[in-house]
Order: structure tokens, then sequence, then C-alpha cells
């Protein structure tokens, strides 16, 4: 929902928008308008005016805003390649609440090797959800689904992230970490020696020192 400072950034928006076209608004048409375009983030709104003063001929009407407005939701096949991937364990998603729950109507039929049923529940589903979001005006929400390979959903919630579907915090957490650093070096341990890596902190290098000394007083003892 648009905060107060938002709507009346929209009303300013619409009135230059329809100058632009040609006419002048109404306060009371204004409002109307804001009223029914609230839902929305303001700048899928601003992108759906832009394309307003590029393509339309006549007056700016609702339905012309709306018609232009990128709600995020993928089209039913395109929703649709997406959700089969989930078939494979491995593979990292990042689908909408709609895809996600329209896959969940048609699992039970693709596990029971019917692709084309499940196809045909999924698009059934899908189009019902994405209507009904359509008319309380949201816009698609987009959610990670986890796979086991690493180095590819690494990829697809970098890239979820590039699209701008998800905030890096959303993904931040599920991201492999950096292979560690050895707080000692390896190679001086092979030697006798027991010897910090550049990259230790101070603490670790005054244990590592200790470890040294024993390591050196159980030699000497040896010897």
């Amino acid at each position: 929902m648009l905060s107060d400072a938002d709507q009346d950034r929209l009303v300013e928006m619409l009135v230059a928008t329809a100058e632009v076209m040609g006419e002048q608004i109404r306060p009371a048409a204004a409002a109307y308008m804001v009223a029914d375009l609230a839902t929305y983030p303001l700048p899928v709104l601003a992108n759906a005016l832009t394309a307003c003063r590029r393509e339309v001929k006549g007056k700016l009407s609702l339905a012309a805003i709306m018609e232009r407005i990128d709600d995020g939701h993928p089209a039913p096949n395109e929703a649709w390649a997406v959700a089969i991937r989930a078939a494979d364990e491995a593979v990292t998603l990042v689908w909408s609440e709609q895809t996600r729950d329209a896959w969940t109507a048609a699992l039970p039929l693709v596990e029971a090797g019917d692709k084309i049923a499940g196809r045909a529940a999924f698009l059934e589903v899908y189009t019902r959800l994405v209507k009904e979001a359509r008319a309380a005006g949201c816009c698609a929400v987009y959610q990670p689904s986890l796979g086991h390979a690493a180095g590819a959903r690494d990829a697809a919630l970098q890239q979820a992230v590039n699209a701008g579907r998800l905030a890096h915090e959303q993904v931040a957490e599920y991201l492999s970490l950096p292979p560690a650093t050895p707080a000692f070096n390896p190679l001086a341990l092979l030697t006798g020696r027991v010897e910090a890596s550049p990259e230790a902190n101070e603490r670790t290098r005054k244990r590592l020192a200790e470890i040294a000394e024993l390591f050196g007083s159980a030699q000497d003892a040896a010897a």
C-alpha cells in the first residue's frame, strides 16, 4: 500500500501525464484513480504512466494504466516451465507464490507419471490464483526453493538478486561460505614447525605460539 507521501506523488504524476497527453484531470477523478492504484509500488506505477505517455493516443484512463502495469506475474506457460524443474530436488528455483501453490496442486499427478494432466492442473490453478492476485492489486512475490546442488544454488539465487526478484538479505544465509583459510601454515607443519598463517588473528597467533613451544619441548625430550 502506498504511503500518504507516495499517494501525493502519484497524484502529481497523474496530473502531469494527463497534461502531456493534452487533457486535465479533476481532483476527484485523480483521487479515485489513486485509490484503485495504491496497492502497487510507486516505481511500477511510474513505468506504467511512462508507457501511457508513449503509447496511448486518447485520454488517460485507469484501464490504460492497469493494462501497462507490470505486476511481475509470469505468463502461465512461463510459470510451468519454472515449476516443472522442481521435480529435480537438486535444482534451486526462484518462483512466485502462485507458481509454488499451483505446483503443489500438480505435483501428485507429475509424481504419478502423468505430466500432461499435471500441466493442465497447474495451468488451471495458476490462472485462477493470478487472477485473484491481480483483482486484489498484488504484485508477484518471489521466494527461493532450495536444491541440494550448492554451485547451481548460488548461481540461481544471485541471478534472482540481479533481476530484482529477491533482496540480497533474503538469500545471504543460503549462499555458500568461502573456503576457510587455515590459521596455521600447513607446509611449515610438514617440517615440524608450527607457524601462523598471515590471515590469523592475534589471539590465534598467541595460541599457536603456545602450541609451538609445547611441540618444541616434546621434540627436545624425545631427543
